[in-house]
């Protein structure tokens, strides 16, 4: 499947229905309150995110001379396109 990130389309492995729950669970981590009384767990955020890499099949050689930001972008562009969010959130 094809995503698009900071102008770039970027060639990531599909996703399967078993994928996607195990995704949307551990997004839910991300913004369960946690112990500390904070409604965004940061740790879990990137956990998800690497999570979000392995699945994609992207390595180090695709973020060659990106800064990590870039690489959270990218990351979190890919996410998206897996549970659909970018669709409901234009209504679709």
């Amino acid at each position: 499947m094809i995503v698009k990130a900071l102008g770039k389309e970027w060639d990531v492995n599909d996703c399967t229905y078993k994928q996607r729950r195990e995704l949307h669970a551990l997004n839910a981590d991300v913004w369960w309150k946690n112990k500390e009384g904070d409604n965004f767990d940061v740790i879990n955020y990137y956990f998800l995110l690497e999570e979000v890499r392995v699945i994609a099949g992207l390595g180090e050689d695709d973020f060659k001379g990106m800064d990590m930001a870039d690489v959270d972008q990218v990351l979190q562009a890919v996410f998206i396109d897996y549970l659909s969010l970018s669709k409901k959130a234009a209504g679709e």
